[in-house]
């Protein structure tokens, strides 16, 4: 197994790496995964939705909240409000003015506007990663903060990654609580790894 120091440079690596794209590049790419996305069904059939808020050199998701808001979907950001702490789901119903910068640098609602949740509720979380493997492996940021949320989420809700293509990999370093998400949607392609549970509307 990868020591945490290792880990930590093959993470610095590969952030590096993503942040050479341009944003020209990132905008492109992040369009052509946000079509792929609200295609699925298992998008178009959830209403209440979890997704992170993009930094410059991850997959957009601004595009992503302005669609689901036009739909009447339920837009949930990650809310940490202590280090250490579990990250929380918080309904964002202006995200151009709820949101600030936290202080691991990403944006997430002002105190004013915190509107917790519990986790089953969702239908669908959207999630972030630094690299990927084709089984659904993750690897992120080093916080644990979505192995923690995603090993506490209801059977039902399904969970999708955005990724570009050049964060899949063949292999990243995993530890015992890593769980695989249910589908990476890249530029390329859709990896589908579970069906999700669709109902009829």
């Amino acid at each position: 197994m990868m020591d945490k120091l290792n880990k930590h440079s093959f993470r610095k690596k590969l952030l590096s790496e993503r942040n050479k794209l341009s944003p020209e590049i990132i905008l492109k790419n992040s369009n052509k995964i946000t079509e792929s996305l609200i295609k699925l069904a298992v998008y178009q059939q959830s209403v209440n939705i979890m997704l992170y808020i993009a930094t410059p050199s991850e997959v957009q998701t601004q595009e992503i909240i302005k669609s689901a808001q036009k739909d009447n979907k339920k837009i949930f950001v990650p809310l940490i409000i202590k280090k250490n702490q579990p990250m929380l789901p918080s309904l964002v119903n202006d995200w151009e003015n709820e949101l600030t910068e936290s202080y691991l640098g990403i944006l997430q609602p002002k105190r004013e506007f915190f509107r917790i949740y519990p986790p089953h509720i969702l239908d669908l979380i959207i999630v972030p990663g630094v690299a990927f493997t084709t089984q659904g492996y993750r690897l992120g940021r080093g916080g644990g903060y979505y192995d923690d949320f995603l090993n506490k989420l209801e059977p039902k809700t399904f969970s999708i990654a955005l990724a570009f293509e050049m964060q899949i990999l063949n292999e990243i370093p995993l530890e015992k609580k890593d769980i695989p998400v249910d589908c990476i949607i890249t530029e390329e392609r859709v990896i589908q790894l579970k069906e999700p549970v669709l109902t009829k509307r």
